[in-house]
């Protein structure tokens, strides 16, 4: 005999509101939000016209019989927002993470002009879709990342100046063996949503308590070169060769171009949040092969600026624009955009030039965990005519 199906049937956004139905099996429900009871009784479905705009937020279904809890889905989703950053058109995106011990179910809003979404389980691809979703029925009992990914040509990009990173893309593709045309004039978007244990999670409300709270949050967003030495695409500068990091992606590499790392203290006073740059030393050859000159690029660009928080949650977004300081040449460009909570969620996301190589870990006392890594597509890409690399990542635990 096949077990009662227990699973949300539909989740629903509205400005300000959020709906979702779950299948009946004639029993006793009760909804929580944030842990908080909100509603008891048979109905199947709830609605909540409490939400703030972007705010992410936790809800529970229990299914009672005999006064007793017999199973429970949750499910992690955010306020619609119809005002998207231009900019950073991920960090509104609504996603929506439901899990039930029969199923994991990921859906999220469409990105305009996308047409084909490819999702990775662990780094595996699994699927190629249309839809905005993906359920996994295989859901081991264990922590889990899931990835999607997708493209759209730059040219459709509602954000400033993608009509000149469409042209100049494709001129900058010929200079540019590395990477095709194509990829010059194309956007790239990166979700990635990291799932805790499913037996840690599914805990009725009588046996769930709150998360230890984390007492120091760490970030550190690294760009390097992964070649030991690298041809300069400025075939005028006399600097013909630079010297490279030698590295792959590794969260205590040595070398770098650049590094910031943030750290948020939630144990002391005030929640300090402490920010410390630096970026590596920059050395060029002439044709010869000789050592030419050497120097370190200014960091001034390089900024944080805090965002209100309320004791529960803090963020901070994160500005990048560093040049070589021996040679004319584009900038290396990033922003981020964090939220780090103290029960242990967090929401990053951000923008970046597809060039040089890109890794940004998180560490809430436990080590690193990578959240976002990308590789190098050829230093041409560094120049503000060509298409971004966007990208967000979340837990669910």
């Amino acid at each position: 005999m096949e077990p009662e199906k227990f699973e949300i049937r539909s989740v629903t956004h509205r400005p300000g509101v959020i709906t979702f139905e779950w299948d009946d099996t004639g029993d006793e429900y009760r909804v929580y939000k944030e842990g908080e009871l909100r509603q008891e009784g048979p109905v199947c479905d709830f609605t909540d016209d409490y939400v703030k705009d972007g705010k992410m937020y936790h809800y529970s279904i229990e299914r009672i019989r005999n006064n007793r809890t017999e199973d429970v889905i949750m499910m992690q989703t955010s306020g619609l927002n119809q005002k998207k950053d231009a900019h950073n058109p991920l960090r509104y995106l609504v996603f929506t993470t439901i899990v039930a011990k029969s199923q994991v179910a990921l859906s999220w809003e469409r990105i305009p002009e996308a047409e084909t979404y490819s999702v990775f389980k662990n780094g595996d691809l699994v699927t190629e879709t249309k839809d905005c979703s993906y359920i996994d029925r295989d859901v081991p009992d264990e922590r889990t990342f899931y990835m999607i990914r997708t493209t759209r040509p730059a040219r459709k990009a509602e954000e400033p100046m993608s009509a000149g990173k469409s042209i100049l893309g494709r001129i900058a593709g010929k200079f540019n063996p590395d990477s095709s045309t194509e990829e010059d004039v194309t956007e790239e978007f990166w979700i990635t949503k990291v799932i805790g244990q499913p037996s840690k999670l599914l805990l009725p409300a009588e046996e769930w308590r709150e998360p230890d709270p984390v007492e120091s949050w760490r970030l550190r967003y690294t760009t390097f070169l992964e070649e030991k030495f690298i041809n300069n695409p400025n075939v005028l500068s006399p600097n013909r060769t630079f010297k490279g990091d030698g590295r792959y992606f590794d969260p205590e590499g040595e070398s770098f171009r650049t590094r910031g790392d943030v750290t948020l203290s939630y144990k002391d006073p005030g929640y300090p949040l402490v920010f410390r740059k630096e970026a590596g030393k920059t050395v060029a050859y002439g044709l010869s092969g000789r050592k030419r000159e050497e120097g370190t690029a200014s960091i001034d660009d390089f900024t944080i600026e805090p965002l209100e928080h309320d004791g529960r949650e803090f963020g901070f977004e994160l500005m990048h624009s560093v040049g070589n300081p021996l040679t004319p040449a584009p900038m290396i460009d990033y922003e981020v955009h964090a939220i780090l909570r103290r029960h242990g969620t967090f929401h990053v996301t951000g923008y970046h030039d597809q060039a040089p190589h890109h890794e940004v870990y998180l560490d809430k006392g436990d080590g690193w965990v990578p959240i976002h890594r990308a590789a190098s597509k050829g230093l041409a890409h560094m120049s503000e005519v060509i298409a971004y690399q966007h990208w967000v990542a979340s837990n669910f635990e």
